[in-house]
C-alpha cells in the first residue's frame, strides 16, 4: 500500500489512478486531481514541511 502525497489516502499501487516521479522515488495518487496539484508543486508535498496539502475527498 502506498499513501497519496497530496491528501493522504491509502493507495494500492495496481489500482492507482495515476503515479509521478521525483528524485528519484514513485508516488501513486489516489485520482487525477491529486496528481495534478503534485506535479504543479512537488516540493510542497516531498520534502518540503509536514503536512504540506490541504487537500479532501468528500
Amino acid at each position: 500500500m502506498a499513501i497519496d502525497p497530496v491528501c493522504k489516502m491509502n493507495v494500492e499501487p495496481a489500482k492507482a489512478a495515476a503515479k509521478a516521479e521525483h528524485a528519484g522515488q514513485t508516488y501513486y495518487f489516489c485520482s487525477t486531481a491529486c496528481h495534478k496539484t503534485f506535479t504543479a508543486q512537488p516540493g510542497k508535498y516531498v520534502g518540503g514541511a509536514p503536512g504540506g496539502g490541504t487537500h479532501s475527498h468528500h
